[in-house]
């Protein structure tokens, strides 16, 4: 057995009061790192060794301090290629696996060599880790790495549109009055109302005044995504749950919420079997990413919004009962544009200084204009007069635009020229505009090709809508899986 030698790292280090407390810093340093450390001098003696590798080694420092590391490699541990005794004859650093002889861990080391002044090898530092505690280190490591990017690619989708509402009419103005209410509690909310009548203006109006307004606005459309993709959104899951996902797993949009709002717009579009778990998140505040036994908890405000009429979904068994009645605490029924007419011209007027500020424009709108808005019944309500008001101004040469340039487009719609509908005069309205519609509808597919998502999102309508609308007027939507139009189909007819 080697002697302790008589001087020490202890006493080369602490010479004197300036040293001692250095030293005592070292110490608390090594103590708190993770893994284990040791130093031998040139001849494989230990000088120092921190609290983790006597419980690694199963041995006490005074013990230790009186061996060297080749009596270790004899009583404690069999080494494949131990790193110290390596760096000792070689004054190189290496890196090696042990397997402790009492408790058969794997343990990963690395020897550095440290030279004195004059050149020759002074000491060995080695660090070494329990192989088994250091994966869970690194596992923990990519978790958080995983969160990171997740938090950063849902903060660069999240949108950050402001919460402003114009409103002039006296309906709005009451409707916002409540709004204001509604945001001082914590309930859940359904906006009921048309598409494109700013339902998810009012739930971020709503987020913006509440508590969690420092906090996350996070939007699902729950029609935009077959079920399997919305439950991987809305979950998350971890990696390795399916081929072709992300190796590093995702998190969920409720665990990426956490203490903010989640906008489900669309809620009866979503399948019964994901209103059983959202009904589920919303009793227990849990989640729990697809699979993994983790649950985690979630809290966040849920505020829904649909252009269809739940309690008769419920009737028909197409919409769960228990979780209509756990979102139908607080209702906001968000009207049309047609009813809220007072709201148009400043709504225009709004539009107007918007496109000429992304534009660079200088234009304005007559007040003979404005009256024509006015008149029109707006069936795509805000978005709608949104939408027009860009394109007139868009296609508009002048800086002043009259209500001619009203009148020769039709507002909503961009209609070829193959496309021209002649509408028989004195028709019932009803009647004129679903003849127009149908018109439209097989126009604008047949020049996407019969692919309905493309078709769907020129028109600016959620694919569901598309397709309620086809069957509603009688068109047969394309025979394909992918919603496209495959060689030799017909259109729609």
């Amino acid at each position: 057995m080697v002697q302790r030698p008589e001087t020490h790292l202890a006493g080369d280090l602490a010479s004197t009061p300036a040293a001692q407390k250095e030293y005592e810093l070292l110490k608390i340093l090594a103590e708190h790192y993770f893994g284990s450390m040791l130093v031998t001098d040139d001849r494989g003696r230990f000088l120092y060794v921190s609290d983790g590798t006597c419980r690694l080694l199963g041995v006490d420092r005074e013990t230790l301090l009186q061996l060297s590391i080749y009596d270790t490699l004899k009583g404690y541990c069999f080494a494949t290629s131990a790193s110290s005794i390596k760096t000792l004859e070689t004054k190189q650093e290496c890196l090696s696996n042990h397997t402790l002889t009492a408790s058969g861990r794997q343990v990963l080391a690395l020897s550095r060599p440290h030279f004195g002044p004059d050149g020759e090898l002074q000491y060995v530092p080695t660090y070494s880790w329990d192989e088994e505690e250091l994966y869970t280190l690194l596992e923990k490591f990519d978790q958080e790495r995983d969160n990171v990017r997740n938090v950063i690619r849902f903060m660069q989708g999240t949108d950050k549109t402001p919460s402003m509402i114009i409103a002039e009419s006296d309906a709005m103005v009451k409707l916002l009055e409540y709004a204001d209410h509604v945001a001082a509690v914590d309930s859940t909310v359904i906006l009921y109302g048309e598409s494109g009548s700013g339902k998810e203006m009012f739930a971020k109006y709503i987020h913006a005044r509440s508590d969690r307004a420092d906090q996350v606005f996070i939007p699902i459309n729950c029609a935009s995504l077959p079920p399997s993709l919305l439950e991987e959104e809305m979950f998350g899951y971890e990696r390795g749950t399916f081929t072709g996902g992300s190796k590093d797993g995702r998190i969920g949009l409720f665990e990426f919420a956490d203490k903010g709002t989640i906008f489900l717009d669309e809620i009866g579009e979503m399948s019964l079997e994901l209103q059983a778990k959202l009904l589920r998140i919303i009793e227990t505040g849990e989640v729990k990413r697809l699979g993994s036994n983790r649950i985690q908890k979630c809290d966040v405000r849920i505020i829904a919004a649909t252009n269809r009429n739940l309690r008769e979904m419920v009737e028909e068994k197409a919409f769960r009962a228990d979780l209509y009645y756990r979102l139908n605490v607080l209702t906001i029924h968000v009207p049309p544009l047609r009813e809220r007419v007072a709201d148009i011209a400043p709504l225009t007027r709004y539009f107007v200084q918007l496109f000429n500020k992304k534009y660079g424009f200088t234009k304005h709108l007559m007040p003979a204009l404005i009256r024509a808005l006015e008149q029109w019944s707006w069936p795509g309500n805000v978005r709608e007069l949104r939408n027009t008001v860009e394109r007139m101004m868009v296609e508009s040469r002048d800086s002043i635009i009259d209500a001619a340039a009203f009148r020769e487009i039709p507002p909503g719609i961009s209609s070829p020229k193959t496309s021209e509908c002649p509408v028989p005069d004195l028709l019932p309205y009803q009647q004129a505009m679903n003849i127009y519609e149908r018109e439209y509808l097989s126009a604008m597919v047949a020049s996407c090709g019969g692919d309905l998502r493309k078709a769907a999102g020129k028109m600016e309508l959620h694919l569901s809508t598309l397709y309620r609308k086809l069957e509603k007027l009688g068109l047969k939507p394309p025979r394909t899986s992918g919603n496209c139009q495959g060689p030799g189909e017909e259109p729609l007819h």
